[in-house]
């Protein structure tokens, strides 16, 4: 009898219980509306106050006006979709650049060639780069003779083909050289008095530089005239025997404004070389690294007989 009133207790409290908790829920559920009325009247004001923005724009990867000249559509490096590097005159001075092979420090994608040593061109994204000289292609040099950097006042270094106002070209890439002048690029201008150096240069196996330049504005009729000169001269010797190099450069560069649209731009290069191509060591020894002493002769016959 005991057991069943206490049976009975909790089926009573259990039911008690359970409605509690169904008043409860229904209680909330049916409250729950008015908080969402006041959000919903709270958001209009911030979706109205949300102002429409329209950009329009171009971006102008593409030119899409009509070319009016055969020299393109006029746009400077910074606007033409390539990929190019322009080694100045200040930047070939500051890293002590004296050949064409040290330019791979400062153009990514660019690689020495393996012409026995002789700094003639460069690879460019794995193929010979061709050579151009103010726009006018020069004949290839795979080691021929070594491309003179210092008459330069700017190397351009373009990765990809050139234009096809260029003609036929490769896919890798070339090299501009822009000779040093009187022009000023930044302004467009001459410079604003003559300007002259003269350099002496000395090194190792008897290495001897001499480079000596000149230039400035003057007149030609009423028109703007600008000239520049530029020598150098080289007798060195080398670490090999019977090596040495000997080569002679004379450069002239004028530019004239015809009109104020109109510029001109002329001038000629002689280069004059004498050296040897050194296929390199091909018999590299600890004797050869610590005392400078070759190995000459023939190798011993291997075989037993």
């Amino acid at each position: 009898m005991i057991g069943y009133c206490s049976v009975q207790r909790l089926i009573r409290a259990t039911a008690w219980i359970l409605l509690l908790a169904l008043s409860w829920g229904v209680g909330a559920g049916a409250q729950q509306p008015e908080p969402a009325a006041a959000s919903v009247e709270e958001s209009e004001p911030a979706a109205a106050s949300i102002e429409e923005l329209v950009v329009i724009g171009d971006l102008g990867s593409l030119p899409d006006e009509d070319v009016q000249s055969v020299f393109g559509f006029g746009k400077s490096l910074l606007y033409t979709p390539r990929s190019a590097s322009t080694v100045s005159e200040e930047m070939m001075a500051r890293f002590d650049m004296r050949d064409i092979d040290e330019l791979i420090a400062v153009a990514p994608g660019s690689f020495t060639q393996s012409f026995f040593g002789v700094a003639g061109s460069l690879d460019i994204r794995g193929t010979p780069g061709e050579t151009y000289f103010r726009g006018v292609r020069r004949l290839d040099n795979p080691g021929n003779y070594p491309t003179p950097i210092g008459a330069s006042d700017r190397i351009d270094i373009v990765r990809g083909p050139a234009s096809p106002i260029y003609g036929p070209a490769k896919i890798g890439g070339y090299l501009n050289f822009s000779p040093k002048s009187a022009r000023v690029e930044e302004t467009g201008g001459f410079v604003d008095e003559t300007t002259g150096a003269v350099g002496l240069g000395s090194g190792s196996w008897d290495k001897r530089i001499l480079t000596a330049e000149v230039g400035g504005p003057a007149r030609l009729g009423d028109r703007d005239f600008g000239y520049y000169l530029y020598s150098e001269f080289e007798k060195s010797g080398s670490y090999y025997r019977n090596s040495g190099v000997r080569q002679s450069l004379l450069q002239a560069s004028f530019d004239a404004n015809a009109s104020e649209r109109l510029h001109l731009e002329f001038g000629g290069m002689y280069h004059e070389y004498t050296g040897n191509q050194i296929a390199g060591w091909n018999r590299l020894t600890q004797a050869l690294v610590d005392h400078g002493i070759y190995v000459t002769g023939q190798p011993l016959p291997l075989d037993t007989d």
